[in-house]
């Protein structure tokens, strides 16, 4: 009996280990190029635009220049919706902004 408690608890760890490494590998992270007129002067709004999308988890656009840096949770989002959200980042007649994937 203490055998295949020892077996059980050993099947367990493994398996939450692989479901650990399973949930980690689904996590992504992608470069995009800014475009667009002085897109790069306004990273706290492209910072809220992107992350208003479902599973971005976090944006790095502080300190970069002409490109930010998205990670996400695979399969929930996907680059053209960033672009998209990209696009929407401006003030008319002002500034805007565009982007494509590094």
């Amino acid at each position: 009996m203490l055998k295949l408690i020892r077996f059980f608890a050993a099947a367990s760890i493994c398996v939450g280990l692989g479901m650990t490494h399973a949930f980690a590998s689904s996590e992504k992270s992608v470069t995009l190029n800014l475009g667009g007129s002085f897109c790069e002067f306004y990273p706290n709004e492209i910072t809220a635009a992107l992350k208003k999308l479902p599973g971005v988890k976090s944006v790095d656009a502080q300190n970069k220049q002409k490109f930010v840096v998205v990670h996400f949770e695979d399969g929930k989002v996907t680059t053209d919706q960033m672009i998209t959200a990209l696009r929407g980042v401006k003030q008319e007649g002002m500034w805007h902004c565009d982007g494509s994937v590094k």
